[in-house]
């Protein structure tokens, strides 16, 4: 690791854990800083600046960086990094939909399903969030999130995730039916 690292960008170890914006961002300059680090695989500096900076400003970098020289950046990422360290630098490019929608397929892909992700994610997030997620999944896969979930687990369990994630529907006609009642 660069040992200027340290001295050289702004970090606040009493923030570590939460993301806030870069307060120096210039995506230009990271744009241009990406593309170097690129040519010459320098995954320090790759993880350096994508780490540092939100989510919103990654977009930008992202965008500056194709407008810039013409390419994608998640795909120069791939050619330059592999393994574990390329799925980490993808996974902080997609746009934050994206990236949930992805944890949802990354939770029932192969063989098992890994379902302390699902319902941390089903459990910690809106029904309204769940709807937004529901529709970049279909966009993305091509494949219905309910149906999925379905499909991927069974019983009362099956019953829970589906519940979960149609919540505010959920909620809604319970609120209905108990105002009915009165």
């Amino acid at each position: 690791m660069d040992p200027d690292y340290f001295r050289s960008y702004e970090m606040c170890w009493g923030t570590l854990g939460t993301m806030r914006p870069f307060s120096n961002f210039h995506p230009n300059r990271d744009a241009i800083e990406i593309k170097a680090a690129l040519e010459k695989k320098d995954a320090g500096t790759l993880v350096r600046i994508l780490t540092n900076r939100d989510s919103a400003q990654r977009q930008v970098i992202a965008q500056t960086f194709e407008e810039l020289t013409q390419k994608d950046l998640a795909t120069g990422v791939k050619k330059a990094v592999a393994g574990d360290l390329e799925s980490i630098l993808l996974e902080l490019l997609m746009h934050p939909l994206q990236y949930e929608a992805h944890r949802f397929q990354q939770a029932m892909a192969g063989l098992g399903t890994d379902e302390e992700t699902l319902l941390e994610m089903l459990c910690t997030r809106s029904g309204k969030q769940l709807q937004e997620i529901s529709a970049v999944y279909q966009q993305l896969y091509k494949k219905d999130l309910e149906k999925e979930l379905k499909g991927e687990t069974s019983g009362d369990f099956a019953k829970l995730v589906v519940a979960l994630l149609n919540k505010e529907s959920v909620a809604g006609s319970v609120q209905r039916d108990v105002q009915a009642q009165n």
